[in-house]
Order: C-alpha cells, then structure tokens, then sequence
C-alpha cells in the first residue's frame, strides 16, 4: 500500500494543476490535451488539492503502474520470506556451534 501512495505522490508530479475556476471555464480543452500527455488533472482551491481528474489513458497508466508494483511487492515478500528462513537458519547453526564450543572449553583441565 504505502509503494502505491509514493507512485501516486510521484504521479502528482506529473499533473496539470488547475484552480477549479481555471478548470470550469476550459474542461473540454484540459481533459483533452490531458488525456493526449497521459497527465492527471489536479484541482486547487487555494493550497489545498481538491481533487484529481484521471482521463481514460492517464487511469490506464496508473493501473499499469499499480500492477508493477504489486508484482514487485509479491517479488520482494518472496526475498523476505527465503531472507527471514535462511536466518532462521543460521541462527541454529550458531546455536550448534556455540554448544559445541562451550562442551570443549569445559574439557580443558586448567
């Protein structure tokens, strides 16, 4: 989920921002050259954002961008599933070794 927020605030760097004004009086025009730059429309009221417009080709973008990232987070939940059983792993082996090691400092008859 948070991969999707940062694709989104990445996506919000390539927008067209607007005033809702601004958008009302030349929607036809925005949402075409939008659509054609594959760019989303963010409307401001002030400083705040108010909302943001996908075109047909801008949701087809993101949705592809969106299936990326879920494929690279079922990538990476696979590395740290194979990480979390090979340190598993390792922990018993060092376990072994230092049973091992502490059996053989009590032998020595100092």
């Amino acid at each position: 989920m948070e991969r999707i927020l940062i694709m989104l605030r990445k996506q919000l760097h390539e927008t067209y921002m607007v005033t809702i004004t601004e958008f009302l009086s030349n929607w036809e025009y925005l949402i075409k050259a939008n659509d054609k730059a594959k760019k989303t429309i963010t409307l401001k009221k002030g400083n705040e954002i108010v909302a943001v417009l996908f075109t047909s080709n801008t949701f087809q973008k993101t949705d592809g961008d969106i299936e990326k990232l879920e494929a690279a987070h079922q990538t990476d939940q696979l590395q740290i599933k194979s990480l979390r059983k090979e340190n598993e792993i390792l922990k018993a082996r060092l376990d072994l070794l230092e049973k091992a090691n502490k059996t053989d400092d009590n032998d020595i008859p100092f």
